[in-house]
């Protein structure tokens, strides 16, 4: 297996979009999240959503969607842009980041966090933030060993129709040349 490509996200990904979302959300959250609902989701009405998404460009022109691909498949995908609620103008946010459970250790997720720090340093953005599920172990030892920390903050939000709690982790980003690619 190759080391991680990412790339920018294009309407032909919707398909394996739509697919990685599913089979992530599934893998991630038994006991999350209501059973009824992960069962419910739907990789063809999740493609479309992306199809939909990804033929428009973002409502902001820091946002930026990106994909991971392993051997030419998709396996993972990151979004990430200004951040949203009462954060400062030069914090930025990760809104989502997921990996195909079959890709899991494989260097795609912090692929993926890496891209999108280096696009938010870019966009001039000093700090970035994420919210994740609290009870999401993986997750959050993820963040964690890519130096990110809980900051203390907390929120109910609504994602996808479902109610969830969440925690929000928050890193210094770089400045965009220590990237070494500006």
């Amino acid at each position: 297996m190759r080391a991680p490509a990412v790339r920018r996200a294009e309407p032909d990904d919707a398909d394996a979009l739509g697919t990685v979302h599913v089979t992530a959300w599934r893998a991630a959250y038994p006991g999350l999240m209501p059973q009824a609902y992960l069962d419910g989701l739907d990789a063809g009405h999740r493609a479309e959503r992306w199809r939909e998404t990804l033929s428009v460009p973002p409502r902001d022109t820091r946002t930026v969607r990106l994909v991971a691909e392993i051997d030419g498949e998709v396996v993972g995908f990151a979004v990430a842009g200004p951040a949203g609620g009462d954060e400062a103008a030069d914090v930025g946010e990760v809104y989502t980041l997921n990996v195909a459970p079959e890709a899991w250790g494989s260097g795609a997720g912090r692929a993926l966090l890496a891209a999108a720090q280096e696009h938010l340093a870019a966009q001039g953005f000093a700090e970035a933030v994420v919210w994740v599920h609290p009870g999401n172990a993986r997750s959050r030892s993820f963040y964690e060993q890519q130096g990110w920390g809980a900051d203390g903050g907390t929120r109910r939000d609504e994602v996808f129709d479902v109610e969830i709690d969440e925690v929000r982790y928050r890193r210094t980003l770089p400045p965009p040349e220590a990237y070494g690619t500006s």
